[in-house]
C-alpha cells in the first residue's frame, strides 16, 4: 500500500497539470520524399490521427504525443508506384505506422510568446515504429501559438532498412533507404492556453 501510494503522490501532478491536445488532421500534413537514381518522388500520408499531451507549467509546452498513420492511405501520387510501395511495407501485416513522442527540449524562444515569423526552437525525440521495428528517431522543430492552435512544424530522416525493408531495386533504378520526412503538425488548444489573434 505505501509504493501504491508513493505512486499516486509522485503522478498526481503529471495528471493534474497535464492537458490532451487534439490532432487537427484536417489543417496538418506528413510528406515524405523519396530518392531514386536519376530522380526524387514525393507523397503524403492521406489519413492519420493523433494527439498531444500539454503541461503548461513547462517551458517546452508539449510533453508527450502520438501519432497514427495508416499505411494503405500513404500514396505517391501514382497507382502503380503505390502499390508497389504497399507491397514493400506490407500494409495487410503492417496496417499502421506510428511515433511516440518520449523527450522535449526548448532549444531557443518562448512557446507563449512563439510566432509563426518568430517560432520557438525545439529538440524532440521518440520511438518510431515501422514494419514492427521499433527504432528511436529525433528531429530539430518549430513551434508557435496562433489563437486556439498550436502548430509543430519540422523535418526528419527515416533510415528504412533500419526498420527490417529491403532496398527497392528495378532495372537500373534504386531506392535510396533514407526518406526525408517534413510535417506540419495542427493541435487544438484548450481555452487557457490560447493566445489572443493579431489583426
Amino acid at each position: 500500500m505505501k509504493i501504491i501510494s508513493s505512486l499516486i503522490i509522485l503522478l498526481f501532478p503529471i495528471f493534474l497539470h497535464a492537458t490532451d491536445l487534439p490532432l487537427d488532421v484536417k489543417q496538418s500534413s506528413l510528406k515524405f520524399t523519396g530518392h531514386a537514381f536519376m530522380h526524387d518522388f514525393n507523397g503524403e500520408a492521406q489519413e492519420f490521427s493523433g494527439s498531444a499531451q500539454a503541461d503548461p507549467q513547462k517551458p517546452e509546452i508539449v510533453v508527450s504525443a502520438k501519432i497514427d498513420i495508416q499505411t494503405a492511405k500513404m500514396t505517391t501520387f501514382e497507382s502503380a508506384r503505390d502499390q508497389n510501395m504497399y507491397d514493400w511495407l506490407h500494409v495487410d501485416a503492417n496496417p499502421a505506422i506510428n511515433f511516440e513522442l518520449k523527450d522535449v527540449k526548448l532549444v531557443q524562444g518562448d512557446f507563449d510568446t512563439a510566432t509563426k515569423d518568430h517560432p520557438a526552437q525545439f529538440t524532440i525525440g521518440g520511438n518510431f515504429t515501422l514494419n514492427k521495428v521499433t527504432k528511436p528517431l529525433a528531429a530539430s522543430v518549430l513551434g508557435w501559438k496562433a489563437g486556439n492552435l498550436l502548430i509543430v512544424v519540422g523535418n526528419t530522416k527515416i533510415n528504412t532498412a533500419d526498420h527490417g525493408l529491403p532496398i527497392i531495386k528495378q532495372l537500373f533504378m534504386t531506392v535510396d533507404k533514407e526518406v526525408d520526412v517534413t510535417f506540419y503538425l495542427v493541435f487544438d488548444l484548450p481555452s487557457d492556453l490560447q493566445v489572443p489573434v493579431k489583426h
